[in-house]
């Protein structure tokens, strides 16, 4: 029985969505009205009562604001608690996030963190979960509500509570933040781009040096191997390869292969895995013996430690025809890796025009027997439900080939389905379309059927 790679998620979603229900604002929110009636005998305006009810309403909604915040708080820290990316008591967080906040511009970042850890007996890393649990809280869905009182301070307060535990030497916090300064230079993530900038470049070089200090003792920490790979990819970037590798390579022996729970946040920023990222670095060298070299990291990484990057990117150097493609692309595909998803879905489609061509290989016939002597049409309907899989992943192309077949079989209220799906925006407004002529090619086909939607 084929057992997937693990999931190619790793950060979790559920509390964004379990949350939303856990905010709730008073209905009667409105705006209130200021009477500017002027004196009809002297023209002057009543600034007096105008001032005064001015004053009322921004006590008002400033209070609404922190009532609203307070809310969000007491719901999303108990089901963060409860999901395992708050190790402390929700109450108790609250307390410490309230006292961060009363307390703020009394003392450095770093020293407030300390402070708190003493007062409150918990570790620095329990205070670097309260951040990374504070900045992930939704705020209202209604944009008119929110237009209406102040900009909630979780996002800010979150990022300078981790900015003081990061001076404190957090290893949590140091990861956190450099992973997200690290991918936002070299590609458009929103998420990362948004964290990054809540840091000063100051500030970011002291963290650089904190790195540093904490691979010198990565056996001492559960985050060393993670420390190392952050060195080895800042190392790449800066050209330097050999001591990229040395700190990769180390990453490597020091990493535990399949994940053992409750070793870090989940809530941490996804870091590539020290295999991959050796890998990639050694296939982009100008070396034909050192590109061979990366085969070798991504089959650890897929034969132990179950990476579906890893499954992926080891089936570009087995031919379709062999029982180590299909099995290591249907891995990949299982744990939700995109891209192999369409490639087994391609696989299948061409295996059910004609099998000869796949079959020459005795392995991939064992294999496949099972699966032809089962029904006539078994490898087309696999193929339609890998591209089912891709399209849920977002494959445009995908969707294209699905919207095809069901107007082959006479669906066609499914295929006008898909093709509107084509024309949904990336969901980042920093993403550019991926295939714009596939979405070209469905907006000609629904204003022929003149289904385009409004």
């Amino acid at each position: 029985m084929l057992r997937p790679a693990r999931t190619a998620a790793s950060r979790p979603v559920c509390n964004l969505c379990s949350a939303r229900s856990l905010v709730q604002i008073a209905p009667w929110i409105r705006t209130v009205q200021v009477s500017t009636a002027t004196n009809g005998d002297k023209g002057l305006c009543k600034t007096t009562t105008w001032r005064r009810c001015y004053a009322t309403r921004r006590l008002d909604v400033v209070k609404l604001r922190a009532d609203v915040d307070q809310r969000s708080r007491d719901g999303f820290y108990r089901l963060s608690k409860s999901q395992g990316s708050l190790q402390l008591e929700a109450d108790k967080a609250n307390a410490i996030y309230k006292d961060f906040l009363a307390h703020e511009s009394k003392y450095d970042h770093g020293g407030h963190v300390i402070r708190l850890a003493k007062k409150y007996a918990c570790a620095i890393e329990d205070i670097t979960d309260i951040a990374l649990v504070t900045y992930k809280i939704p705020d209202l869905d209604d944009a008119e509500k929110i237009r209406q009182i102040p900009a909630s301070q979780h996002k800010p307060t979150a990022g300078l509570m981790l900015r003081g535990c990061a001076q404190a030497g957090d290893p949590s916090a140091i990861v956190h933040i450099l992973t997200a300064v690290y991918t936002n230079s070299i590609g458009s993530d929103d998420a990362a781009r948004r964290i990054a900038s809540l840091f000063p470049q100051s500030e970011i070089a002291k963290y650089r040096s904190t790195l540093d200090k904490l691979c010198s003792t990565s056996e001492k920490i559960t985050l060393g191997p993670d420390c190392l790979t952050l060195q080895g990819l800042f190392l790449e970037k800066e050209g330097q390869k050999q001591k990229a590798r040395e700190a990769f390579e180390l990453a490597i022996n020091r990493s535990h292969l399949q994940p053992v729970a409750g070793t870090k946040n989940p809530l941490l920023l996804p870091l590539i895995a020290p295999w991959n990222a050796l890998s990639y670095m050694l296939a982009s060298d100008k070396d034909p013996t050192v590109q061979a070299q990366a085969k070798k990291y991504f089959l650890l990484g897929a034969q132990e430690a179950d990476d579906p990057l890893s499954c992926y990117e080891v089936t570009k150097y087995e031919p379709r025809t062999s029982t180590n493609w299909l099995r290591f692309t249907s891995k990949a595909a299982a744990s939700g890796h995109r891209q192999a998803a369409v490639n087994l879905a391609e696989f299948y489609q061409e295996l059910g025009k004609d099998a000869k061509p796949k079959l020459e290989s005795s392995g991939l016939r064992d294999t496949l027997d099972w699966l032809l002597g089962w029904k006539p049409d078994s490898a087309a309907a696999l193929a339609q439900e890998w591209f089912q899989v891709a399209s849920n992943l977002g494959h445009k192309p995908s969707m294209l080939q699905l919207a095809n077949y069901c107007e082959s079989v006479g669906n066609q209220e499914q295929a006008v389905d898909y093709l509107r799906r084509i024309l949904e925006p990336p969901k980042s407004s920093s993403q550019v379309e991926e295939w714009p002529q596939v979405v070209q090619q469905a907006q000609r086909r629904l204003a022929s059927k003149r289904m385009l939607p409004t």
